[in-house]
């Protein structure tokens, strides 16, 4: 090679490790602005968390001192939105695991109890086992505090890190020190929720349950019975085992889910040709097949055709009043006129409790200026706490025209819930 290609070579050479070494220092620089960023955002975020857990505790235990009724409600506003924000910045750490179900929790159902004792405490104020339930879910949340404090101590010194994402990269190092979803893993094997609440919300243990009594022999029957198919056809997909013990069974294309209690759901697979029947021959195979399986004091609700199938909800009935949470859902193929799906997940046969303390016309005071009655009808709705109550539906329009429903509590006069 000649001597001046021998130059041109090693001057290309030379400016290719130039640039190689320019990439790497930048790609460096880069990552180190990364991680100074994630730092950054990760302590922002477990900062306001440790907030969240401290105003929680406080505002948990001015329970313990709030008289009227309107200072009741405070705290219990106080409480549920303190609640919500540590629950969102929790979430918001960079946790390499998803396991903390129990402190994920707490934070739900402290928010959950002050949010459903705050009606009530407007106007009744505590009761003492109330009062004792926020005092403890407010030591709770103290001692949650501490521990996240003592922990913000550690990271500051060094001697806990946060998670890194890094992780998932080939040929990145972790830093020293123990993990802060590791510390926050060992909180969880460590907190005891306590006995549950009981209370009319979503976390309550005083949610209505169904009891069941089928065997699994007479499960089996069951769901054959309802398919029209002797049982020796069908086949056992899958099973959850508890208190419903709910089996899942299949024969052909038709899948049929049934509990202690009964047949849940049916549905078949096969897709639905041309339609050849109307929706009122529709709705007429419907209607016989729920009084085959002896479903009785149903009222249609409403009814779609789509995709060459008609949907039906059909709700139950007592004492004149429609539940509007206690229904059952089923779709005609229009093709054969053949139960496509069916669902009574949601259908209880149980009478409800119910208390017609309030006329209708009484009920109907309760509405504000500016709305102009439609109708009004009498209803069941499920609390948060799934408990039935008995309630009046009103329909009315604003003065700009737009449709609202205004339900009132027939057992106590007061308005219990507004759909837009």
């Amino acid at each position: 090679m000649r001597r001046k290609g021998k130059i041109i070579l090693s001057a290309y050479a030379l400016a290719a490790a130039a640039v190689l070494t320019g990439l790497s220092w930048t790609g460096q620089a880069g990552l180190n602005n990364y991680r100074a960023t994630a730092r950054y955002s990760a302590g922002q975020a477990f900062e306001e968390t440790v907030r969240a857990v401290e105003a929680l505790s406080e505002s948990l235990a001015k329970s313990r001192y709030a008289g009227d009724g309107s200072m009741c409600s405070r705290v219990c506003c106080e409480a549920c939105a303190n609640a919500g924000a540590a629950e969102s910045a929790m979430a918001s750490l960079p946790f390499d695991t998803q396991e903390l179900e129990q402190l994920s929790a707490f934070l739900n159902v402290a928010g959950d109890y002050a949010y459903t004792l705050c009606a009530q405490a407007a106007e009744q104020g505590f009761t003492e086992t109330q009062r004792e339930e926020l005092n403890r879910l407010s030591g709770q949340a103290a001692d949650f505090a501490q521990r996240l404090r003592e922990t913000q101590g550690d990271l500051n010194d060094g001697t806990v890190r946060y998670d890194s994402r890094e992780k998932r990269l080939r040929n990145v190092g972790e830093e020293p020190g123990e993990a802060l979803s590791a510390r926050l893993l060992g909180f969880e094997k460590d907190f005891e929720p306590g006995e549950p609440l009981r209370y009319d919300g979503r976390y309550g243990c005083e949610k209505r349950q169904k009891l069941g009594y089928l065997t699994e022999e007479e499960m089996l029957q069951t769901a054959a019975d309802f398919a029209g198919r002797p049982p020796e056809e069908l086949s056992l997909l899958y099973r959850y085992e508890g208190i419903d013990g709910q089996r899942c069974y299949r024969t052909g294309d038709l899948f049929l889910c049934v509990s202690r209690c009964g047949v849940e759901s049916m549905a078949q697979s096969r897709l639905v040709s041309e339609a050849l029947i109307s929706g009122e021959e529709a709705r007429e195979i419907a209607e016989a097949f729920l009084e085959q399986h002896g479903f009785s004091e149903l009222e249609l609700q409403n009814s779609e055709e789509r995709g060459n199938l008609c949907r039906f909800f059909y709700a139950k009935t007592q004492e004149g009043a429609v539940c509007l949470d206690n229904g059952i859902r089923l779709a005609i193929a229009l093709d054969d006129g053949s139960v496509y799906s069916f669902s009574a997940e949601d259908y209880c046969e149980d009478p409800a409790e119910l208390s017609w303390n309030v006329t209708e016309e009484e009920a109907a005071e309760k509405l504000v200026e500016g709305l102009s009655l439609e109708s009004g009808r009498r209803v069941i709705l499920k609390s948060p706490g799934e408990r039935d109550q008995a309630c009046y539906e009103f329909r009315c329009l604003d003065r700009e025209g737009r449709s609202v429903r205004i339900y009132v509590d027939a057992a106590t006069g007061k308005q219990c819930e507004i759909a837009l």
